[in-house]
């Protein structure tokens, strides 16, 4: 997904961090997403609620490092602040990969 799209719909403020870490020039967030889906099947409405968790990959030139899950994460157009050291972003997209 475009860096764009993922600014204006993800926010992680609702969500629980796992790991952060950068490897190789990326930066991962390990994450866990609570979600709730409605359900409509003929006149019943059952409801789901689930955790899922997710890994969001964004290119970086930085050193590899692993930053505790309790990092102030702060996004911007260009970079990401951690602990308010930033981290530019070489790249406007970001990688989502499912935890098996």
């Amino acid at each position: 997904m475009t860096l764009d799209f993922f600014l204006k719909n993800y926010d992680f403020n609702e969500y629980e961090v796992k790991k952060i870490y950068i490897k190789n020039n990326k930066l991962y967030f390990d994450i866990l997403m609570p979600i709730h889906l409605d359900l409509i099947a003929n006149g019943y409405r059952p409801e789901l609620d689930m955790i899922q968790e997710k890994t969001f990959v964004f290119a970086c030139l930085e050193k590899n490092q692993v930053f505790p899950k309790n990092t102030k994460i702060e996004f911007s157009e260009n970079s990401i602040f951690l602990n308010e050291k930033e981290i530019r972003i070489t790249l406007s997209l970001v990688d989502i990969l499912e935890q098996n």
